[in-house]
């Protein structure tokens, strides 16, 4: 980029070296958040997965910087950034194309989830953010050609760097993840930043072999649109806003049944449906949710916090047609995925609010809106997967706020009763009960003594009720009869969950 030709005059360099500087840190940051949605399928969206890749992304950009600069000095070449962008452009492609080769190797190896997230961000976007890490550098050594001006055009392109992370992160949240797949998204990358290595070259026929590149690259686009990335999981792949769903069919061992599964944690399962009866409950803990009526018999106002299929909103409204429901659901896309695959249709009494449930407690709160009879929570994605903003004293206590003084709030928590992988369900137990006067605990997969220390789904019942005997005769006598009544100590040296500290994270790995 030094020669004399008329394309290489220093204000031409300098255009071109901005421009590579600007798109190479967009597509750095459209890179780690489609490439996120690579890896969800398979590891979950949690903020171990989420902390790994951005530190080894991080770290590879650093080594890339020291590694750039470095090679930038003693090869100060056009040709020589041409290359590294090009083989940066074809590994993010190839990237696109096998990562779920890699991921599915490493599922299968049923490592630690810390360890399988570092191997995942390694393996996937250590090797192209190493080579994105080297363009800044040698972008700027290229720049130089006053010593006089070179904190200016170190400032300047810089800024264009940075402004480029800037728009990718815009970019890349708010319209390509909406609008295509994250392979197709890679892929789109993978083309950008073989069209920088055109402009990077000099020499025609340089330019010619990156254009080619960039050919064969964009050409890759089309069949990944059309046919997906291979050995994609099974089931209808979906990326959202917020996250991937899959939705897939199985059989109910137990009854032989067809039912549609809804999935956004590979660990488990977040709504299932009989294809023959979708208002019919399948899993067993949502059918501890008709305990509001037990306990408040003249339940008529229920707020659910987390709608996924909406499995227990249309089974409240099929089994209790005066009954108003509300349900609070973050992600627009698991609303219509519903719509479309789990028979979720308007109906007068149900209202739907697309936010966080936590921002959903604060307004409600402030605004003072009506009193709910009954609130329903399940808001986990898995057992690692936990919005701990949902666990703390603070929400308890915007939670009872909402409530009539006789309202009975219900929580499913993915932990066990005692042992090591209860700290979860201690913690939230700890943080709600400074804020209701009754806690019952309902183990609803097993609940017996023997199988306290068993992970399982825990339903929290909560409120100022009379505690239950377990010994109803009525229609919820089989779910009565799940109750805890062994005496219940919480563990002293688990803390009450607050805003300021609640390491759900900590005790959720135990639980894997």
């Amino acid at each position: 980029m030094t020669h004399g030709k008329n394309e290489n005059t220093p204000v031409k360099i300098q255009a071109r070296l901005q421009i590579i500087s600007f798109f190479s840190g967009a597509a750095t940051m459209i890179l780690e958040l489609a490439g996120s949605r690579l890896v969800a399928p398979f590891f979950g969206t949690s903020l171990i997965v989420w902390t790994a890749l951005i530190g080894i992304i991080m770290t590879s950009l650093c080594l890339g910087n020291w590694m750039g600069g470095s090679m930038a000095d003693k090869r100060p070449e056009g040709k020589l950034l041409g290359r590294i962008l090009m083989f940066a452009a074809i590994i993010i492609a190839v990237t696109a194309y096998a990562s779920n080769w890699i991921l599915t190797g490493l599922q299968d190896l049923r490592l630690n989830l810390y360890v399988s997230s570092v191997y995942s961000a390694l393996s996937i976007f250590a090797p192209s953010s190493l080579l994105l890490g080297m363009v800044s550098p040698f972008v700027a050594r290229l720049a130089m050609i006053d010593l006089g001006s070179s904190g200016s055009v170190v400032g300047r392109l810089s800024a264009m760097n940075s402004a480029g992370s800037i728009f990718g992160t815009f970019m890349g949240g708010f319209v390509l993840i909406s609008l295509f797949p994250s392979g197709v998204i890679l892929m789109l990358v993978a083309s950008l930043v073989a069209l920088l290595s055109v402009l990077a070259y000099t020499g025609a026929w340089r330019k010619i072999i990156a254009g080619i590149v960039f050919i064969a690259v964009t050409g890759g686009v089309y069949p990944m649109l059309r046919f997906g990335v291979p050995f994609s999981p099974i089931g209808e792949q979906i990326d959202t806003a917020y996250s991937h769903i899959s939705v897939v069919e199985s059989i109910d061992r137990r009854n032989g049944r067809r039912v549609r599964i809804l999935i956004t944690s590979p660990d488990s399962a977040q709504s299932l449906m009989y294809l023959d009866n979708p208002s019919e409950l399948v899993s067993e803990y949502t059918k501890f949710y008709d305990l509001a009526f037990h306990y408040k018999p003249d339940t008529k106002r229920i707020l659910m916090l987390g709608g996924g299929g909406y499995s227990v909103p249309k089974h409240i409204l099929a089994e209790y047609p005066n009954v108003s429901v509300d349900v609070v659901e973050l992600d627009p896309g698991i609303t219509e995925t519903a719509r479309k695959y789990f028979a979720l249709s308007d109906n007068p009494n149900m209202r739907i609010f697309h936010e966080d449930a936590r921002t959903f407690l604060n307004r409600a709160e402030r605004e003072k809106i009506e009193q709910y009879d009954a609130v329903f929570m399940d808001t986990f994605t898995s057992a690692t997967v936990i919005p701990f903003q949902l666990t703390t004293v603070e929400a308890g206590r915007k939670l009872r706020s909402l409530l009539k003084p006789d309202g009975v709030l219900i929580v499913n928590i993915i932990s066990s009763v005692y042992g090591a992988k209860s700290g979860v369900f201690h913690g939230i137990y700890k943080a709600f009960a400074q804020s209701f006067g009754t806690m019952m605990i309902f183990p609803a997969n097993a609940p017996e003594k023997p199988y306290a220390r068993a992970l399982q789904n825990i339903m929290l019942i909560a409120g100022d009720i009379v505690p239950s005997t377990g010994l109803s005769r009525d229609k919820y006598a089989p779910l009565l009869s799940h109750q805890w009544l062994e005496p219940f100590a919480p563990d002293p040296v688990v803390p009450a969950f607050t805003d300021a500290y609640a390491p759900v994270e900590r005790y959720a790995l135990i639980q894997q």
